[in-house]
């Protein structure tokens, strides 16, 4: 019999995102999934700046760092001619400590975060799978059973659908995802080819009936392809990779000369979300709560950010810290950003894959205009980057945000990225649980409806004129949550 607070069904990147938040917090659970191990897949490749911020506090980001590449540019293709070509390099220089958009695979990021939690003591149960749940009195008991064959009993206070869009938690709680599903299909390949240009960042091929991308990967001539299946593929499960190569060569306006490649798939897009993040003491995160167009490379990171605030209001929950009442901000908070995501992003890709005459003149005629005129421009530049990377996510509705402002900075908002000499201000949220920054002559204030460990800091200049610039109060306190949001400004 296998008795935990809190059964993680999952160990792809947000599943294991979660373990290693809970870990940090010192909080018991278990983690299973029904795979052998980590994926041997590239999957998905970038990694926004807020997941690097997170990976920061866990202290993997160096090694992060170490093993990605930054993208440089994105090149739009038009009809075989390069029409813009967009530079981002430091795109968010002085938003973020990782101002760009960065490249590493999910295979390296669940090997980061797997490795993570081996350091803190802990592992995942592989080739476990979920088969059976009942609720009980007290959360949930059911059936485990390994890739043998043989079965464990197990009772849990918290059950944590990690387990991806078909996941095993969502059927057995019967919590549907609602939406749809474009009606063309969709390949991805990882491929190495010849193209004739520089190999610095990301390829967008469009011309009036194709949409191709290509992103850089690790090795030298490595990239993965993403685009519209040909009309006479109609078997997204059983395409041979000579018909993709041609369609690839043959359709991307571009000089391409495929060499090799490691992997290739057909898929159809779905846009869809669940009613409820939550249902009891069910909780859905990542992919198994909602699951959109690749557009934006938002998908995996999006999950870590679930992960991320589930993760400490279950360790406050069970390690006594705060009421359980505050584990309906999961749901409260995330899901109206999953909804606007999965409505974004759908809209975004059908506009780049539809065959309408409309939708072919903005894409071939109308958007080179607009990102190579509007991007010149930093204001423009850094909308962009606190979109797509989503350091501009926040809570401010949420119940543990108060409503309380600084100027242009407000309760729920992510806590403001900035340097002085000699140090930083997430140097400051390292530690595990509540931070409160006092500024001037303000008195420190205790987070309110929090006995968690708690870090009170006095900041003195020239770190305080430093924060007066950044938008916080000259004279005043800042509660920031263990996530790095804010939770009060007292001024």
């Amino acid at each position: 019999m296998i008795q935990t607070p809190i059964l993680i069904v999952g160990a792809g990147p947000t599943g294991l995102m979660l373990s290693a938040q809970l870990h940090r917090y010192g909080t018991a659970h278990v983690i299973v999934d029904k795979k052998p191990g980590i994926t041997e897949l590239s999957k998905a490749l970038a990694v926004q700046a807020r997941t690097l911020e997170q990976y920061r506090q866990l202290g993997i980001a160096d090694k992060a760092i170490e093993q990605g590449f930054v993208a440089e540019t994105v090149q739009l293709i038009i009809n075989g001619r390069v029409r813009a070509k967009i530079p981002l390099g430091q795109i968010g220089a002085g938003l973020s400590p990782f101002p760009y958009l960065f490249i590493l695979e999910q295979s390296q990021n669940e090997a980061l975060l797997q490795d993570k939690i081996a350091m803190q003591g802990g592992n995942v149960q592989w080739g476990t799978a979920l088969t059976e749940v009942r609720k009980t009195a007290t959360g949930y008991a059911g059936i485990l059973t390994r890739h043998d064959g043989s079965q464990d009993e197990f009772e849990c206070q918290y059950l944590i659908g990690c387990d991806g869009a078909s996941s095993a938690v969502r059927h057995f709680l019967r919590m549907p995802l609602r939406g749809g599903t474009n009606a063309r299909l969709f390949f991805v390949a990882d491929i190495d080819m010849d193209v004739g240009l520089e190999k610095e960042g990301l390829l967008l091929a469009l011309n009036k009936s194709e949409f191709m991308g290509f992103f850089p990967m690790s090795r030298p001539q490595q990239y993965r392809a993403i685009g519209v299946l040909p009309s006479s593929v109609t078997d997204p499960e059983n395409i041979p990779f000579d018909t993709l190569k041609d369609h690839i060569e043959k359709n991307a306006g571009l000089p391409i000369k495929i060499t090799g490649h490691s992997w290739h798939a057909g898929y159809r897009v779905h846009h869809r979300i669940a009613d409820s993040f939550r249902s009891g003491n069910v909780f859905l995160v990542g992919d198994a709560a909602h699951i959109h167009s690749p557009a934006g490379g938002q998908g995996m990171n999006t999950g870590l950010g679930d992960a991320v605030n589930l993760g400490w209001k279950l360790a406050a929950v069970v390690n006594s810290w705060s009421d359980a009442k505050i584990l309906d901000t999961y749901n409260q908070e995330r899901r109206p950003f999953g909804v606007q995501l999965v409505h974004t992003t759908d809209h975004a890709f059908s506009t780049m894959v539809s065959k309408n005459w409309l939708a072919r003149f903005m894409r071939t005629s109308i958007l080179p205009i607009i990102l190579g005129t509007a991007l010149r421009f930093a204001v423009t530049r850094r909308l962009l980057f606190k979109t797509i990377s989503q350091i501009r996510i926040a809570y401010r509705r949420s119940s543990l945000s108060d409503g309380s402002r600084s100027r242009s900075i407000h309760a729920g908002d992510r806590f403001p990225w900035f340097e002085w000499q000699g140090g930083n201000s997430f140097d400051w949220l390292t530690k595990p649980g509540y931070v409160v920054l006092s500024f001037g002559a303000a008195l420190p204030q205790k987070p309110m409806e929090w006995v968690g460990p708690t870090t009170f800091i006095k900041v003195d200049s020239p770190a305080a004129e430093a924060a007066v610039a950044a938008g916080l109060p000259r004279n005043g306190s800042i509660v920031v949550r263990p996530d790095m949001h804010i939770a009060q400004i007292i001024a």
